[in-house]
């Protein structure tokens, strides 16, 4: 009896990591097909001011993203330029592959403190909120070192530049889909952005 546990256990490791090679070889074929390293560098970590880091990103967050390029939902300038297009060639299915795949990678960035005085405004900003104009701290939703949870995007280590751009998107509300960021963020100064900015890339 302890044998026949024994062999049906095996079996069903041997399966478990067929299925496993399986879905990364399918994962690989994904990004091959679609491009995805181009942008985003291999495992989803990228040193280009224009795209995002998809590493460690939540994968509920990712597989959102990618369904409102989709449906065209999210329609700011670089949304229509790189993702619209790629985001039609995938079904549910590559969907979830990808933010999978992605989310499950180590995040990896090269993010330094060049301006003290400016991290420092940018870290009481995210860490505190400023209460004379009603904004809440940041890690409120996005987590005390910005590692982001499930439909709540992962700041840290994203570019500083690709920061910024997605910061002034949200304050001039031309970014449909973040309702609560374009209030937030259409609350501070462009000084205070840049702060945060500066704050987050080095987390």
């Amino acid at each position: 009896m302890k044998i026949r546990n024994w062999i049906i256990m095996g079996l069903l490791a041997v399966s478990w990591i067929a299925s496993a090679v399986a879905d990364e070889v399918e994962v690989k074929k994904l990004i091959d097909h679609n491009y995805c390293n181009v942008c985003h560098g291999y495992g989803g970590t990228t040193t280009s001011e224009l795209f995002p880091q998809l590493a460690s990103q939540p994968k509920e967050y990712i597989a959102t993203e990618l369904k409102e390029f989709k449906d065209h939902t999210r329609y700011d300038e670089n949304a229509k330029r790189f993702m619209w297009g790629i985001a039609s060639r995938l079904n549910d299915h590559d969907m979830e592959a990808l933010a999978t795949f992605y989310s499950a990678q180590a995040g990896v960035h090269e993010g330094k403190i060049k301006n003290q005085a400016q991290y420092d405004r940018g870290q009481s900003i995210y860490t505190k909120g400023i209460e004379d104009k009603g904004v809440p701290a940041c890690m409120t939703c996005h987590g005390e070192k910005a590692e982001g949870h499930e439909l709540i995007a992962r700041l840290g280590g994203q570019n500083e530049n690709y920061l910024i751009r997605q910061l002034r998107a949200f304050h001039a509300s031309t970014r449909e889909t973040g309702h609560v960021m374009n209030f937030v963020a259409g609350a501070i100064t462009d000084e205070d952005l840049l702060a945060l900015a500066h704050y987050l890339q080095a987390q």
